[in-house]
């Protein structure tokens, strides 16, 4: 037999017929024996103890059990519609029936007086216990573990159940054992790893929990092992210009108009920034801190740093809001030192547009800020050496991408968010993206709390908005759409701007309304009036989630909160919590909810770390397309779990890194090999 069996087609594979196969192709994605091997277990169930058949009744009814008994009879019944096998399992307290729609390989091995060990699900039939498909062991252990795979529902419909892939897969190994080959990396590492052979066997029938623990390690370790050399081949080194020298311009703003003093976790991050600036490789830096941690000034004098070494920056915010709330705070700080600075948004006159190309192509505009305007063709720098981009979830992969491709050689790249999106913290977690944290608020900012009310107790809710109104503070109030309901009883914008006006009548006048369908001037007239004080309470939709900066802002209340993913509700409860008032976040649903909205709804409460609020949310959403442009989605990977896994890839990538070093042309001569290694095992697609 040819080395090339794992290529088969698993229509040739015992006990699978071609309809079945055909099944396995459309809905399992499986057509080959090594796409079968590969289908890892997703759980196991663990029995310790064998019961008595007179223990079973009723109440065990669907149930898994494990009975030690003989085989004392078996016959064979012709219906019409096919033929059924039935043995007769007795121990000495009772019998059981244990049947077969289909014929099995085991049956030849059943005989009279056998004894067995059964594993399966207890049924009653008239009046009569069975187990359908049992698990045959012909040994006499009384502890075993047996896999759980993920079948759909329409498929055990169809005769594909636990039992059938307990048995295909036995009739797999059994076939292909001899094949499987050695772990590649074995006898270059100093780790010790089970066999790849025992692994993948082990991983399926575990023989102990133990063993099964070896063959997870040993078969985890492969799989980041090969994505650390997939990365390390395909990573390119990216040249951008050295920033060798802090100059008049940073030292001049550092000493006499800095507006507070820097925390020992600014420095600390300021200093990894400058550490990456200095060097002729591009920097490529996540600046991650809560809403008022400081990233604006890390920011500024970041940009300080560029244009003491002769170089321009750039920074795009993803709201026009924002763009022009960091224009005026950045304009105002920088104003003393004598520093150009511009705003481009989609509002910017033509005329004054015109300037602005001219003014950057020449190099007299030192920082250019604004919205996603920057990435137009026409936006030419002289000499961009620093490219900004804040709140990086609200940007496409390849909006981001256009900002650091402006010129022949690249900028350095910073990038700052609250909550990173969950292919970004996937990147952060592959090594492929350096992280700077500020944890710490500034000094006076209480921590937010967040609480959730069932839409039959909205009254509650509403008694902490008229309470912290009576205290002149002011309020957001959030809704996911603007006229239209998703499901009967969802609130919308307009619906519940009619509500807020009852249920605050005295300030009827003082209520406004802020939406994406209105143009720029009405945008700009309510969050003034906001800004202003003289709106107390403002409806909005999810057009404030950045940008929008309150200090007197201590309550955001989101109806219908599990429309919304983890980091859009983090972004929103960032609007308030700004000043030294005490703050709220107010999530108000229907009972009926998802499983995984009711998940999100909990961890919002739970912690107010965005960091935290990422990591969930790489759970519920994947990581997305590491190589490409998709930023959540499907894991990529067959057996390794990315955050309960970080210790482990912790361990393996330093390993692999160092193998990549001492062997650089080990994974190019074999490439064809890994690519189909990776793509089977791991899932990335060339």
């Amino acid at each position: 037999m040819s080395c090339n069996i794992f290529q088969k087609s698993i229509e040739h594979l015992k006990g699978l017929s071609l309809k079945k196969a055909y099944l396995f192709n459309n809905e399992l994605n499986l057509y080959t024996y090594e796409d079968l091997l590969f289908f890892y277990p997703k759980g196991y169930i663990h029995l310790y103890t064998l019961k008595n058949i007179s223990e079973l009744s009723n109440n065990n009814n669907n149930n898994f059990v494990q009975i030690l008994g003989n085989i004392t009879d078996l016959k064979e019944i012709n219906y019409k519609k096919g033929t059924i096998w039935i043995a007769r399992l007795e121990d000495k307290t009772g019998f059981i029936e244990l049947v077969w729609f289909q014929k099995n390989n085991i049956l030849k091995n059943i005989k009279k007086n056998t004894k067995i060990i059964v594993f399966g699900k207890i049924q009653f039939f008239q009046k009569k216990i069975q187990i359908i498909h049992p698990n045959i062991q012909f040994s006499e252990k009384k502890y075993s573990i047996y896999p759980v795979y993920s079948i759909p529902y329409h498929l055990k419909k169809q005769g594909i159940n636990n039992f059938f892939m307990i048995n295909l897969l036995k009739n797999l190994i059994e076939e292909s054992k001899n094949y499987i080959e050695k772990f590649f990396f074995q006898k270059y590492i100093k780790k010790k790893l089970m066999s790849r052979k025992n692994a993948l066997i082990q991983i399926h029938f575990p023989e102990s929990l133990e063993n099964l623990f070896q063959a997870k390690y040993s078969l985890k370790f492969e799989e980041l092992f090969l994505l650390k050399l997939f990365f390390l081949s395909k990573k390119k080194v990216i040249y951008s210009k050295p920033f060798p020298k802090i100059g008049k311009n940073f030292h001049n703003f550092y000493k006499h108009f800095l507006p507070f003093t820097l925390t020992e976790e600014q420095k600390k991050v300021l200093k990894e920034i400058w550490n990456d600036l200095k060097k002729p490789i591009q920097m490529n830096r996540l600046l991650q801190g809560e809403v008022g941690s400081g990233k604006t000034i890390i920011a500024i004098l970041s940009m300080l740093i560029a244009l003491d070494n002769g170089f321009q920056s750039c920074l795009m915010a993803p709201t026009e809001v924002l763009a022009i709330q960091h224009y005026s705070s950045i304009k105002e700080m920088l104003s003393k030192i004598g520093i150009k600075i511009a705003l481009l948004t989609s509002s910017t006159s033509d005329s004054i547009r015109k300037c602005l190309y001219n003014e950057t192509l020449t190099g007299k505009i030192s920082i250019l800020i604004g919205t996603h305007s920057l990435i137009q063709e026409k936006v030419q720098f002289k000499n961009l050496g620093l490219a900004i981009i804040d709140e990086e979830q609200r940007f496409g992969v390849e909006q981001r991408d256009k900002i650091w491709k402006k010129e022949n050689k690249f900028p350095h790249i910073l990038i700052m968010t609250a909550t990173p999106i969950p292919r970004t913290l996937a990147k952060i977690i592959y090594h492929d993206l350096n992280i700077s944290i500020i944890k710490k608020l500034p000094l006076g900012r209480k921590p937010i709390k967040t609480i959730h009310f069932w839409n039959k107790n909205r009254e509650k809710a509403f008694e902490i908005v008229k309470n912290q109104i009576i205290k002149g503070r002011q309020i957001y109030i959030i809704y996911p759409t603007i006229n239209t309901s998703l499901k009967k009883k969802n609130m919308n914008l307009m619906k519940g701007y009619q509500e807020i006006q009852e249920k605050f009548q005295k300030i009827k006048n003082k209520i406004g309304i802020l939406h994406g369908k209105m143009n720029f001037q009405e945008k700009n007239m309510q969050m003034n009036k906001f800004l202003r004080g003289e709106t107390q309470i403002l409806i909005a939709t999810t057009v404030i989630e950045v940008g929008v900066n309150v200090p007197n802002a201590s309550v955001i209340l989101i109806e219908n909160a599990d429309f919304f993913g983890l980091s859009q509700l983090h972004q929103l409860r960032g609007r308030v919590g700004r000043g030294i008032h005490q703050s709220y976040c107010i999530l108000i649903t229907n009972p009926k909810i998802s499983i995984e909205g009711f998940l999100r709804i909990k961890k919002m409460c739970k912690t107010n770390e965005g960091l935290e609020i990422a990591k969930e949310d790489l759970k519920l959403r994947g990581e997305g397309n590491l190589i490409g442009t998709k930023q959540s989605g499907k894991n990529y990977f067959r057996i390794v779990n990315l955050i309960k896994d970080y210790k482990l890839i912790k361990d393996v990538f330093p390993i692999a890194t160092n193998f990549f070093r001492k062997n650089p042309d080990f994974f190019q001569k074999r490439k064809n090999i890994f690519h189909k290694i990776i793509r089977n095992k791991i899932g990335i697609c060339f």
